[in-house]
């Protein structure tokens, strides 16, 4: 019985919609970071036009799709 209940508290719900929700998280994550990577090589100006320095773009492109966003998109 206790068990049943754990189940229905808010607690374990939105921890179920956070494990649901986690690889969309970390699919968006990657299409960034693939962006960010092909705008490192095709656009470097247009980054720093828009503020973000070369050295922060090839920091936050070189991490993992699961370690979280550190560069915030434009």
């Amino acid at each position: 019985m206790r068990a049943c209940t754990q189940l229905e508290s808010g607690d374990d719900h939105l921890r179920l919609g956070a494990i649901f929700s986690l690889p969309a998280t970390w699919w968006q994550r990657a299409c960034f970071r693939a962006e960010l990577r092909a705008d490192l090589e095709d656009k470097p100006d247009f980054l720093r036009d828009i503020g973000i320095g070369l050295h922060e773009a090839k920091a936050e492109a070189s991490r993992f799709f699961w370690q979280p966003l550190l560069l915030k998109h434009p």
